[in-house]
């Protein structure tokens, strides 16, 4: 007789959990879709609210193919500390996420150029001078990359794999 009046309370508590369901969270981080070229214009300019979400706040997947950014033209000149010579670099940055994630390389380019000129600023003549100063370089602006796409895109990964010194002249 227990269990008879037991059975209807544990099926009303199962139905009522299953019923309530877990709502879904507008802001949480999900995966981006397999890029698809033919909808390249639609990536680049979502006409729709649902669509933006989709395009630029999904999270770039790991795709194991390299692709390059080039940051070229212009060149980024800066005067070194205490010298009266300057720098000039060209960069190309590198990522092995999908297409996703270039695209946001590109459209973070202003910031990334801005965090790599303010890293060129710190530079002397005679660091020019020490031979692991370009791979130290390197380093730095992918540090730097890094922390730049985080702060503005919300990732907790390094979306940039290296950056690369495509030009490098001191004068």
């Amino acid at each position: 007789m227990r269990l008879f009046f037991r059975t209807p309370l544990i099926l009303f508590l199962v139905a009522t959990i299953f019923a309530c369901g877990e709502e879904v969270d507008p802001n949480a981080p999900f995966a981006c879709e397999i890029y698809d070229p033919s909808q390249a214009k639609k990536y680049a300019k979502p006409t729709t609210p649902e669509e933006q979400r989709q395009f630029t706040k999904c999270i770039p997947r790991d795709a194991g193919v390299v692709q390059y950014h080039p940051i070229e033209k212009p060149a980024m000149i800066v005067k070194l500390q205490n010298s009266r010579k300057m720098m000039q670099l060209k960069f190309s940055v590198m990522t092995k996420h999908d297409e996703f994630a270039l695209m946001r390389v590109q459209k973070n380019e202003q910031a990334l150029r801005a965090a790599f000129n303010e890293r060129m600023l710190m530079i002397s003549e005679e660091d020019t001078n020490r031979p692991e100063f370009r791979n130290e370089l390197r380093n730095d602006l992918k540090v730097v990359a890094n922390d730049t796409m985080r702060r503005i895109e919300g990732y907790d990964f390094d979306i940039v794999e290296e950056v690369l010194l495509t030009s490098y002249v001191v004068e």
